[in-house]
């Protein structure tokens, strides 16, 4: 009964991370369309040199405490800890703001100081000057987000993350199609929302008075070396080595062929984050702080299991995510981005397959986590993303853009392998090779019988091949794997309960 109850609670919380991902795809929809058509292909190169300044940026300034918030505040709920939960909010913030502060003059500053040859264009520097305000806005979002995170709002986190996206999108098409179509009023528009966002989510969070206002009185220097000791190498090992992973190549890819190539693959790229944040990232959200809580509460044997049926289940969404993108991939990207990013189409499905392994590291990686062995988590990740910037110049001179994103998987799909070896010596979490090689043929198959239908016709395309493909999967699965006919009976059962309910009402 208690796994029943922590799968049930896994699915209704990534369920709620989905949705608000899911509203902020169709926000996605309405601006990546718009911003590839406004802005020309090297300036959407540039936007994506920004960006992925801005995420390392944003990691530095947060030294890793975020992370050090979800281990921390579980232990001191359970009654485990020696410091207090005031210490702990009072810690964190002023910690993380202190140091987001620093890391922002640092670039800001930065931009104006760097030879105009390391940026390429003159824009960027005002570019930088501008986004550099994102980095405290950011951090300190950062550090709200993963108390609730630990506390297990996830209804609060939908709406929040919902509302934040659509108050930027209205602020960036404003700035865009009515003031000026500049990245300066792209970028300007983007530090108002977010800021406001995050005020407006400040006052949510403590208007009730449940929770501690954070008070220089409360800070506490020995809990700050335990979180930074517990957070940096956290930092460097799985955020900036992470990052790195994720967007390092953009890097090498700029260097090596340029920024039309680099708008290529960002366009690409973004498509499967699209993806990614409504499927895999949700899964990973939710289910670190339940594991985490589980551990402190009910111990090994039941956190053990819960892990490895959340893993089996997440193999099964994630496979037919990863064959679908391939086979609408090429009628989506040009649907949503114009013709001129067609020829980008081969990157996706690599991408979004590393992405799907990437997503599985907060569960096979668990033990690691959980037992505070950062160290060794940054081993590994630091160790693939030399890996993955090492394959990209060895590949993207030979196979372009594509060798970029083929070093993607293979980097990813490295560091989930070393991160389950190494956590299931204090917890055991079994890869379930099973499960992936069922997955992965029906998948394959699934993959096979849409990938030529109705070639040519675009989102109608995209959308035959969904209807056809999803039915396709779900049959041929339950067929052939116990865990799926579970999850369907389940679905199924749900569908009758709510049914039930509803004719009752009426």
């Amino acid at each position: 009964m208690a796994q029943s109850s922590a799968l049930k609670t896994l699915a209704v919380q990534a369920s709620h991370y989905s949705v608000a991902s899911l509203f902020g795809v169709i926000a996605g929809l309405v601006t990546f369309p718009l911003l590839t058509r406004v802005f020309p292909v090297a300036d959407y190169g540039i936007m994506n040199l920004v960006a992925a300044t801005l995420t390392v940026s944003v990691a530095l300034g947060k030294v890793g405490v975020q992370h050090s918030i979800l281990r921390y505040e579980s232990e001191i709920r359970a009654g485990k800890g020696r410091y207090t939960m005031p210490q702990l909010y009072s810690t964190t913030q002023i910690g993380m703001l202190s140091t987001a502060a620093f890391v922002m003059l640092f670039v800001g500053v930065g931009a104006h100081l760097v030879p105009l040859s390391w940026l390429g264009d003159e824009r960027v520097r005002k570019l930088f000057s501008i986004a550099s305000f994102l980095i405290v806005v950011q951090v300190a979002e950062s550090a709200f987000i993963n108390f609730l995170r630990a506390e297990q709002k996830t209804t609060l986190l939908m709406k929040y993350n919902v509302a934040k996206k659509y108050l930027g999108l209205g602020l960036i098409l404003v700035a865009v199609l009515v003031l000026s179509s500049t990245l300066t009023s792209f970028y300007t528009a983007t530090v108002i929302s977010e800021a406001t966002s995050v005020a407006i989510l400040a006052v949510i969070l403590y208007r009730s008075g449940s929770r501690p206002l954070p008070a220089f009185t409360d800070f506490s220097r020995p809990l700050y070396r335990e979180l930074l000791g517990f957070g940096i190498p956290m930092m460097i090992g799985y955020e900036l080595s992470g990052i790195v992973l994720a967007v390092g190549d953009r890097y090498v890819i700029a260097g090596l062929i340029g920024k039309t190539p680099l708008g290529l693959y960002g366009a690409a790229y973004n498509l499967c984050q699209y993806v990614q944040a409504v499927i895999i990232t949700s899964v990973g959200q939710a289910v670190m702080p339940i594991y985490i809580r589980m551990w402190d509460e009910k111990g090994q044997a039941e956190t053990s299991a819960f892990i490895t049926r959340s893993l089996r289940t997440y193999v099964l969404l994630a496979a037919p995510v990863v064959a679908g993108i391939a086979a609408v991939g090429p009628e989506l990207l040009p649907a949503l981005a114009s013709e001129k990013y067609a020829s980008a189409t081969p990157v996706l499905s690599w991408v979004i397959a590393g992405m799907a392994v990437d997503g599985a590291n907060s569960m096979m990686g668990a033990g690691l986590f959980i037992h505070r062995k950062t160290r060794i988590i940054m081993s590994i990740v630091l160790s693939c993303a030399a890996l993955n910037i090492g394959l990209n110049f060895a590949l993207i001179p030979r196979m372009g853009i594509v060798g970029s994103a083929i070093a993607t998987l293979v980097s990813y799909s490295v560091a989930a392998c070393a991160l389950a070896t190494a956590g299931r010596r204090l917890l055991r979490v079994p890869i379930p090779w099973t499960t992936v090689l069922r997955a992965g043929v029906v998948a394959g198959i699934m993959y096979l019988a849409i990938s030529h239908l109705l070639p040519g016709h675009r989102l109608f395309t995209v959308a035959a091949r969904i209807a056809l493909g999803a039915p396709i999967y779900v049959v041929l699965m339950t067929l052939v794997d116990a865990d799926a006919r579970a999850l369907v009976r389940r679905l199924l059962e749900r569908l009758r309960r709510s049914r039930g309910v509803g004719r009752e009402a009426s």
